[in-house]
């Protein structure tokens, strides 16, 4: 519910019990003047001289006291009459007039307990009447009832009522307006503030709780603008470092690798061949540290590729490794260019550690097949050994590399790093990742996704 809405509903839930009410005691004072205008009338009438006459000769019929021809104030309530209709009686309320009403008897002993010129009210078939004790004892006249213009109960408040309750909800809205309107540019400017824009709210000098809440608001913009910036800053220089690090060490390593291949054939030793096992190893461990690096520094995945060059570059580079290993590596890709949306250096990483893990956990002598092939509009890249493979209760908590297995873990690169990369790269690249046991034996790991 708006604020706007909120104040409306509020100003006539308040208002129109408060006008009603209102309503209903100016007609309480009114009535009250009536009546005493009613009594001052009445006892104008009968002067002395007049009671003297209703002695004389008592009258048969109602007499009518003319009523002023005045239509404001007190009489606009008068409506279309013109005068007073009154009634007299004895103190025992007996009436010379044919047409008089019946006196109740409890109004009737409440009169006569008071003193002269004193009227109470009384209800007769509905309509309101009051009896009045005029200034003599005894005779035909010592009380009048006097019939009112105002006729039974009193009805509901007049379309009168409407102007006032218009006008408070009109200065509501007046008043609120500028409230709402403070409200709406803060929501705003926190919105677009969402959206990397700047807060752009006015510096506000006022002393209410509003100019306190925009305050607030901007000086916290500008606390978080300062942390972003430093929290960038420290992203920058730590992707900087592991990058200047990865490069650093990728030279030596190089000639490391090169150096245990010669030594290698030279000597064909154990050791020599388990020295370069561990250089390869160290280096796909820095390129793993490079690349989870560089997934929250918003890496361009939609650069078309053609994923068979992608095979050709990471089988050639794993061939040395995989021969030293007694390992024997495939590729298998189509003619024509497949292509599809992805990061080169993700989607290296990615196949290259799906390739090392099938190599370095196979067994000599086995084999390794890197299959690339178009299915209905996807790409499908799998990687299958005929290593010791994986269980597919294995398989399933190796993707989820947040709770590895022991199994997973032998399985994957630098204790689990290598699976949750390639798993990262195709959320990334909204492709999908599976890992299978093979149908005999050994482990399959699948990459799909859409070709462009």
């Amino acid at each position: 519910m708006t604020l706007r809405l909120r104040l409306i509903l509020t100003t006539l839930a308040a208002g129109v019990p408060a006008l009603i009410a209102l309503w209903f005691a100016g007609n309480s004072i009114r009535d009250a003047s009536d009546d005493d205008l009613f009594n001052a009338m009445v006892l104008a009438h009968f002067s002395p001289a007049a009671l003297d006459a209703c002695e004389a000769a008592p009258p048969t019929a109602r007499v009518g006291i003319p009523l002023p021809a005045l239509k404001r104030g007190a009489f606009h309530a008068f409506g279309e009459a013109s005068e007073l209709l009154v009634f007299t009686y004895d103190r025992a309320g007996r009436s010379s007039q044919r047409d008089a009403l019946a006196l109740p008897p409890e109004a009737l002993a409440e009169v006569r307990r008071g003193p002269l010129g004193r009227s109470v009210d009384v209800m007769i078939a509905g309509q309101r009447h009051l009896l009045l004790a005029l200034p003599r004892e005894r005779g035909p006249c010592a009380l009048a009832l006097t019939a009112t213009p105002r006729v039974g109960p009193l009805g509901p408040p007049p379309h009168e009522l409407l102007v006032p309750l218009a006008l408070a909800l009109l200065a509501g809205l007046v008043g609120i307006w500028p409230v709402v309107r403070r409200i709406r540019s803060m929501t705003l400017a926190v919105r677009r503030w969402d959206q990397a824009a700047p807060l752009g709210l006015p510096r506000d000098v006022g002393s209410d709780e509003l100019s306190e809440l925009s305050r607030a608001l901007t000086d916290s913009a500008e606390t978080n603008r300062r942390q972003h910036a430093a929290l960038v800053a420290r992203e920058k220089a730590l992707l900087e470092f592991i990058e200047n690090t990865t490069h650093d060490l990728a030279t030596p390593l190089t000639v490391l690798q090169g150096s245990l291949s010669a030594l290698a054939k030279a000597h064909s030793s154990d050791a020599v061949r388990q020295a370069m096992t561990e250089a390869q190893y160290l280096g796909a461990l820095l390129g793993n540290l490079a690349v989870s690096a560089k997934f929250e520094a918003a890496a361009q995945v939609e650069t078309t590729l053609d994923l068979r060059d992608v095979v050709s570059r990471v089988v050639d580079r794993h061939r040395a490794m995989a021969q030293w290993l007694g390992v024997e590596i495939e590729r298998s890709i189509p003619e024509e260019p497949l292509l599809a949306l992805g990061d080169p250096t993700f989607t290296e990483r990615a196949l290259a550690n799906l390739v090392e893990n099938a190599t370095r956990h196979n067994v000599s002598g086995g084999h390794v097949a890197v299959v690339l092939e178009s299915e209905g509009g996807e790409f499908v890249l799998r990687v299958l050994d005929d290593g010791p493979g994986l269980t597919r209760e294995e398989c399933e908590r190796a993707l989820r590399w947040d709770e590895p297995s022991d199994a997973a873990r032998t399985r994957s690169t630098v204790g689990g790093l290598g699976l949750a990369i390639v798993a990262r790269v195709a959320q990334l690249q909204k492709w999908r990742f599976a890992l299978t046991p093979g149908e005999s034996g050994g482990l399959v790991a699948e990459l799909r996704g859409p070709v462009v």
